[in-house]
């Protein structure tokens, strides 16, 4: 990767980011998961206030590393991890809108695919419309963890956008376009994760998500306050498949 702009997001020592990556959006929530999952946690990286920690989790070496919001950073971010530092699974656990009548606030969603409203993540394609998938072994590796641990979870295609807030006099139809078709959630950073892993043959992606706030059941959205500490149940998840990764030798 030839960087044009001097430093990026991380500066890391070599060796110092495990094979398996956990990405949250938000760098709080990096430290939070390394400070109340890991052992032997070390911090690798405060440059720009996105937070990376490598610890131990059942005998694993596991990372987090915050990413920021939107497309563009956190495909920087697995651009550099991927090419600086050989990383091999990574794993956003973030938060998402949701709309489906199924799907409640705190709910964990693993997303299949991600369908992208910008074409920011998709203007090397031409006159096609990629849509990046997860990987497989990633996400039956997920929802097999989340079974053995009673933690219920919704799969299926999420949307990923740039705008977060969309302006109130606009169409409906403009505010609502995936309505009727099945969208478990929505987004801003997943098809910018998995069209950077998809250009490394060795590099697998997932996104793991948690509803955060929903636009029917409104009442149910998460307090600010607790944006960095409520995903538990989404963690759990990441850490067992990152374990069971390593156990199983995949």
């Amino acid at each position: 990767m030839i960087n044009l702009f001097g430093p990026g997001l991380l500066r890391a020592p070599k060796g110092s980011i495990a094979e398996t990556v956990l990405l949250p959006g938000d760098p709080l929530r990096a430290r939070y998961l390394a400070e109340r999952y890991l052992e032997d946690v070390k911090c690798y990286n405060t440059n720009r206030g996105m937070y990376g920690y490598t610890g131990v989790y059942k005998g694993v070496r596991v990372s987090v590393q915050g990413t920021g919001m939107g497309t563009s950073s956190i495909m920087e971010c697995a651009y550099e991890l991927i090419e600086d530092h050989g990383c091999r699974n990574l794993i956003r656990i973030g938060t998402a809108g949701s709309k489906e009548l199924d799907v409640h606030v705190g709910d964990t969603i693993l997303s299949t695919a991600s369908a992208s409203e910008s074409n920011n993540t998709v203007m090397d394609f031409g006159e096609y419309d990629f849509v990046p998938t997860s990987d497989f072994t990633l996400l039956k590796t997920a929802y097999d963890c989340a079974k053995e641990n009673g933690i219920p979870v919704h799969v299926g295609v999420s949307a990923c956008g740039d705008v977060l807030y969309k302006e109130p006099d606009q169409p409906q139809s403009y505010l609502d376009p995936w309505k009727g078709y099945k969208m478990v959630a929505s987004e801003m950073e997943g098809t910018g994760l998995l069209v950077a892993a998809s250009r490394y043959p060795q590099v697998r992606a997932l996104l793991l998500i948690t509803c955060s706030d929903h636009q029917i059941y409104k009442s149910e959205d998460t307090p600010l306050a607790q944006r960095e500490t409520a995903y538990n149940n989404m963690m759990k998840v990441a850490l067992e498949t990152a374990y069971k990764l390593a156990e199983e030798g995949r």
